[in-house]
């Protein structure tokens, strides 16, 4: 099976891109007031604390699950890859 490495950076880039653009979720589960962020599966943990120890980087109190965002990644990727095989039989189809 060939991997298509447009389609692959496609899906990477748009699965890095789900964070800015779809509204995250809020949850509050165990008293510490989270977002998290990602399409279709939720990789970017952003914890809101009242104190996080002083730190001035913007990206002290995230948490990022690589292993969930290469998943997205995957998905997206299939989902494309269905679209693009999709649209070639359609294609096809109406030449002949």
């Amino acid at each position: 099976m060939k991997i298509h490495k447009k389609i692959f950076n496609l899906s990477a880039w748009l699965a890095a891109l789900a964070v800015l653009f779809i509204p995250g979720t809020l949850n509050n589960d165990n008293k510490i007031l989270r977002t998290e962020y990602g399409f279709p599966l939720r990789f970017l943990t952003d914890y809101h604390v009242s104190n996080s120890n002083g730190s001035i980087w913007f990206i002290s109190d995230m948490h990022i699950n690589v292993l969930i965002y290469f998943v997205n990644v995957l998905f997206i990727y299939a989902g494309i890859h269905v679209i693009v095989y999709i649209k070639k039989r359609l294609t096809k189809k109406s030449v002949e």
